[in-house]
């Protein structure tokens, strides 16, 4: 009986740590993967950490995973490698980061910029601004592509992204900024403009901590709520914000309150894990040095890398007790 009571109270007191754990302040570090519209060694990737307390961010050493053809748009697909948009090259390619070995081609009959993975992950898009929406079948093929011509309020579009109730968004705009935002039917390429000439329109993604499409542009970052229920209640929903950096082209939000965004020769850090609103960011950081970076691969959702949890200090202490009740039952047992 009282090894039953220890071990009730050693559960209350992991229930307890949990409960305070989860309001504690954390340390986010990762790899970001990004590209070089400049050429050369276009494809790299520089790990990150942020801490949550002290509101420090710092950047390691870039590392280049590999060079292609052209490289704008980033992701990565379903089996863990990396797609890359080709630009001008007119191609999409799929780079093994770990060897930088290019392993298959598609080429589209367009100029390939932006990616988006499709909810199925058995497809990517792409598109070249303003261009048809061309669609590329997984695995890669040399020809393995469908263009969509587009209609509507556009006659081009530059990217394409997912909600998470599955419905299509689409940006139509150069770099970097001022976009035009609305909705897509991607089996036909049928559009309906929501918000014209919008100034951070210009890389688009859906974030899973806010539930909001975000976009990335003009150094703007801005939200809609895509699930208001009624195009009036999305566009009054709205919200912009000015970093005051020069340029945006795509960011990456890892799902946990940050994002990382490429433009103006640099990376720009955003923390709102706090606000609950990256228009309303705890903290903001810039970093130069990275001329002619292009985009960033998502850290969170569709495009990203499979989470990996690590062992946590939870976990160990589970662990140990399951271990002890365990060797109690077995002397128990022995008795």
């Amino acid at each position: 009986m009282q090894s039953r009571t220890r071990i009730l109270a050693a559960l209350m007191g992991i229930a307890a740590f949990a409960a305070a754990s989860a309001g504690q302040a954390a340390t986010i570090m990762g790899d970001l993967y990004y590209t070089l519209f400049s050429g050369g060694l276009n494809v790299n990737k520089i790990s990150y950490m942020y801490d949550e307390t002290t509101m420090v961010f710092t950047l390691g050493v870039p590392v280049n995973v590999a060079s292609t053809a052209g490289a704008d748009g980033i992701i990565f697909a379903p089996n863990g490698n990396l797609l890359i948009g080709g630009q001008g090259s007119g191609n999409v390619y799929e780079v093994d980061p770990a060897t930088g070995a290019v392993l298959s081609t598609t080429s589209t009959s367009t100029a390939s910029f932006h990616l988006s993975l499709d909810p199925t992950g058995t497809k990517v898009y792409t598109s070249d601004f303003g261009g048809p929406l061309q669609t590329v079948g997984l695995p890669l093929t040399p020809a393995g592509f469908v263009t969509t011509g587009i209609s509507g309020s556009e006659s081009g579009i530059t990217q394409i992204a997912f909600d998470s109730a599955g419905s299509t968004f689409y940006v139509q705009g150069s770099p970097n900024g001022f976009g035009n935002v609305g909705h897509i039917d991607i089996s036909t390429g049928a559009t309906a403009r929501l918000f014209t000439s919008l100034r951070p329109a210009h890389g688009l993604v859906a974030d899973s901590f806010t539930g909001l499409m975000t976009m990335f542009g003009a150094g703007f970052v801005g939200t809609f709520n895509s699930l208001a229920g009624s195009d009036a209640l999305i566009v009054s929903s709205l919200k912009t914000f000015d970093t005051g950096i020069c340029d945006f082209d795509q960011g990456a939000v890892d799902g946990k309150g940050h994002a990382l965004v490429a433009g103006c020769s640099g990376i720009t850090f955003i923390d709102y894990h706090t606000s609950g609103d990256i228009t309303a960011p705890d903290f903001v950081a810039f970093r130069g040095g990275f001329g002619g970076i292009d985009d960033v691969a998502p850290l969170s959702g569709l495009g990203s890398t499979p989470d990996v949890p690590e062992p946590s200090t939870l976990g160990l202490l589970a662990a140990a007790l399951l271990a002890g009740v365990t060797a109690a039952r077995s002397r128990q047992r022995a008795r």
